[in-house]
């Protein structure tokens, strides 16, 4: 950045300046250039986290609350035996920091830099955010306390830090991402470093101010502080912020505690005022606001979208930073303006599993820890912001945790020295003194059967069994879409059962790898169709760009109850317009079929088109296991090896993050097929290792269809349950030339436990005029033996008449239920203008296209 730039700047915020730079350390200009504070009237210190007013209820609270003195007690001894006036110790002290000494051993020490080829060490990284993290504590412990000792620890931090950064060279016309101490890499120094500086000055400006000393490392001896070397350290963090980040992305968020920070330690209160819009309103070229990030937060339930690790970041960071900003300062009223970050929380917890696992999408995990700091502060917010919905929905959560024994405030987080901003402190700062709510709130409170996530393109459908939901219930996915971290899955699913995602997508690798570049991100790792064997992306994310899978019709429709107790369908689209042959269509209905309180069934129609003359679609399928048996007409499938099956994307060309080796399935091993057949088949995946009992998944597969069928081992799917997260994943294929849409792909699910019966019996394709317009299912039920008809067909207006089955419907689907004296027992129009079998007749109400009887 040129003296000229860097002057225009600082007028711009406010500052008048002299034109000298700072200091020459072994020929290395300092970045930033000295503030004359002229007329600025004096700012309160502490102010960030809190302010001197807040001191006394933070001490009544220790004293009347055991959780508030248990946190008090923790914070203590974390940073007491760094406590102390003497110069000795708190030279010992600042030796533990990975110190690099001039040959002029008058000049103070600088620090290694890291992420950077010859930077710093692991460990040494560990230490310098380690020693961040302690003056935070020591901090907060002397606005406590009073006790001066707790401010010599936190200000020999600053001072040491401070002297380190003014040796190091500022990257002034680096590219985007260019640092500090982590030339490469602003974004992690934000957030590791940046972060933190200026909460430390905060808390200890008032001894400081008062004279108080810091030890010199290079003199040996107490020394006063440089309050306009920390006001220069401030406003280069802050220009960090906003010209080295990169906008459509959650880096704006990431690097906005830094920005806040570095903001608020200004003694500047028009540098303050100048530069506050900067994170609440006013965007940069680099650096995007809270308003701008909010836009992502449209609808209430909308999340931030990326993959879950990094879309909770941006809504935990982001809540945060509002509580603090309303807390300094109530005018701002950001939680009210902005209610939907702290929302996205509830929609989080509406994405899981039964087994409180996420489902897998993009470069996620199947868990994460709940954040419990994020619901209290959500909870704060709220009330700070008078959302007397939000404030009861949070506090009757966290409520309900404490009385269930699943959260206690009376502990710390655990320190962590990774890429995250420091708060953990605000803990005992902020948390109110007792959490207004119900303690009668389950605290897995139901969830709804059906959720749309929009920007990954994702249908959540589930049948809850409230006995015992975790064994019992069904649930499923339907996901894809282009966004950061995504990955080019095609139209993806997971499929739930006996307390574990059993059909399982393949999950992430690690990043920058082959095999996470050519397989875990593309089609072949997840449970999708491939057509022409050429399925691919093309723009977005590192090329990583597909078409989003849109939902064409739901039933229940999101967020509804629903019209059956045991029935739900969804039916999605998708445009494999990328495909390295020709485009291709594809269309894929789920539905979820309850047949007894404790069975059910999904059932997976995917129909694929594409306009080439030699068109042909592979259906995949993943699920964990130790082995995958497939019979015919119950005798065992012989199959021979096919190792050069999927090989040919192997040889295509890769750029790393730019271009791939489409689909990735030559990533697939032990490849054994058995020729074309239209024979029904049977697919058994089983599992011995998840508990005491062997659970198995039964893929059934009518005949009438010529299709291959493969089998391979896949590699091991980071999501799945242990052991089976370390082993390859079983995998079935069945390929299908020419196209599949008159005749698609057609497969029933059932999982069961050792032990335990399955329920459906045989399951049959249903025709007319050489279109799929159905299933035929047998089912054992309790000892009855029941038949579903299953019809799905493309539009509302489609009309099938079977009067040799008695069926008659107009409409997209439906299921009929009958027992084995061909007596109807339900009827289901999940979307439709009217069912009827054998002149009982079900219409919906008017307005509507769903109804259910049962009889």
């Amino acid at each position: 950045m040129q003296l000229s730039a860097v002057n225009k700047w600082l007028n711009s915020l406010g500052f008048r300046h002299s034109s000298r730079v700072l200091v020459v350390l072994a020929g290395v200009t300092a970045p930033a250039l000295v503030a004359t504070h002229v007329n600025a009237e004096e700012v309160e210190r502490p102010s960030i986290w809190v302010k001197n007013a807040d001191r006394q209820p933070i001490l009544d609270k220790i004293q009347t609350q055991p959780w508030a003195a248990s946190l008090f007690n923790e914070l203590q001894e974390r940073v007491a035996p760094l406590a102390s006036e003497k110069t000795k110790a708190r030279k010992k002290n600042l030796e533990q920091l990975p110190l690099i000494w001039f040959d002029d051993r008058s000049l103070p020490p600088t620090l290694p830099k890291f992420r950077m080829k010859g930077g710093g060490s692991k460990q040494q990284l560990t230490a310098v955010i380690k020693a961040l993290q302690d003056g935070v504590d020591c901090g907060v412990m002397y606005y406590l306390t009073q006790q001066s000792s707790y401010a010599a620890c936190g200000a020999d931090i600053l001072y040491t830090y401070i002297n380190a950064l003014k040796s190091m060279e500022l990257q002034k016309k680096g590219p985007m991402n260019s640092g500090w101490m982590f030339p490469t890499d602003h974004l992690y120094e934000a957030r590791v470093i940046g972060a933190q500086l200026p909460i430390i000055y905060d808390f200890v400006y008032p001894y400081l101010k008062s004279g108080g000393k810091v030890y010199d490392l290079a003199s040996g001896e107490l020394a006063s502080f440089d309050f306009d070397d920390a006001q220069n350290t401030f406003k280069t963090y802050i220009w960090l912020a906003l010209n080295r980040g990169l906008l459509d992305s959650n880096w704006p968020v990431l690097e906005s505690s830094s920005l806040v920070h570095n903001i608020l330690a200004l003694d500047n209160k028009k540098a303050i005022q100048a530069n506050l819009p900067y994170y609440t309103h006013q965007n940069t070229s680099h650096q995007a606001s809270l308003k701008m990030v909010a836009k992502q937060f449209a609808k209430e339930g909308d999340i931030w979208p990326e993959s879950l690790g990094y879309s909770r970041h941006v809504a935990a960071f982001s809540i945060y930073l509002m509580t603090l900003l309303d807390r300094y300062d109530p005018a701002l009223g950001l939680g009210a303006t902005h209610p939907n970050i702290p929302a996205a929380y509830m929609s989080y917890y509406n994405l899981k599993f039964p087994n409180e696992e996420y489902p897998f999408f993009g470069d996620g995990h199947r868990s994460y820890t709940i954040e419990y700091p994020a619901f209290e502060m959500a909870y704060l917010l709220a009330r700070l912001n008078n959302n007397q919905q939000q404030a009861e929905q949070f506090g009757d959560y966290l409520a309900s945790s404490l009385k269930a024994g699943v959260y206690d405030r009376g502990h710390l987080e655990e320190r962590r020295y990774r890429a995250s901003p420091y708060y953990t402190p605000t803990q005992l700062l902020w948390y109110t003194d007792t959490i207004e709510g119900s303690t009668n709130l389950d605290v897995a409170p139901p969830r709804p059967r059906t959720k749309r996530l929009e920007f990954a393109g994702m249908t959540i459908q589930r049948n809850t069994h409230f006995d015992n939901p975790v064994e019992d219930s069904l649930m499923a996915f339907i996901a894809g879409g282009s966004y950061i971290h995504g990955h080019a899955s095609g139209m993806d699913m997971e499929l739930y059962g006996q307390g574990h995602v059993l059909g399982i997508d393949g999950g992430k690798g690690t990043y920058r790898t082959d095999i996470h570049e050519n397989y875990y991100r593309l089609f072949a790792a997840h449970n999708s169709v491939i057509s022409n064997g050429a399925s691919a992306s093309h723009g977005g994310w590192i090329n990583m760009g597909i078409s989003k899978v849109e939902s064409v019709v739901t039933e229940p429709a999101f967020g509804e109850p629903g019209v059956s107790p045991n029935h739900s369908f969804t039916t999605s689209s998708f445009d494999d317009k990328y495909n390295l042959v020709a485009p291709a269509t594809h269309q894929r209905t789920l539905a979820l079929i309850k047949v007894s309180d404790t069975q059910g069934y999904y059932l997976d129609i995917f129909k694929a088109k594409s306009d080439t003359e030699n068109q042909y679609h592979d259906y995949v399928y993943h699920n964990i296991g130790d082995a995958l048996s497939v019979t015919s007409n119950g005798k065992k499938v012989v199959m021979k090896n096919d190792a050069d099956r999927y090989q040919a994307s192997a040889k295509l060309p890769w750029v790393e993050h730019k271009k791939y080796r489409h689909p990735g399935w030559h990533f697939f091993d032990k490849v054994k097929t058995y020729p074309a057949t239209a024979d029904s088949l049977e697919a058994t995946f089983t599992a011995a290792k998840l508990g005491d009992k062997t659970i198995a998944m039964r893929a059934l597969i009518p005949a009438g269809v010529t299709q291959d069928i493969t089998q391979a081992l896949a590699p091991k799917a980071y999501g799945a349950a242990p052991p089976y997260n370390k082993a390859p994943l079983p995998t079935l294929v069945l390929r299908k030339q020419g196209e599949a849409w008159s005749q698609p792909f057609v497969v029933a699910y059932e999982s069961a436990t050792e032990g335990e019966k399955y329920a459906v019996q045989q399951v049959e394709r249903l025709e007319e005029n050489g279109q799929f317009r159905g299933v035929k299912v047998t089912l054992r039920v309790a000892g009855e033996v029941l038949t579903q008809y299953v019809i799905a067909q493309d539009t509302i207006d489609d009309q099938f008449s079977a009067p040799e089955l008695g069926i008659d419907f107009q409409g997209r689907f439906a299921v009929i239920t009958i027992n084995a004296d061909n007596r109807v027992k339900e009827l289901y129009l999940g979307s439709g203008q009217s069912l009827s079998y054998n002149g009982t007749t079900l219409t919906p109400p008017n307005g509507t296209s769903s109804a259910y009887r049962a009889y």
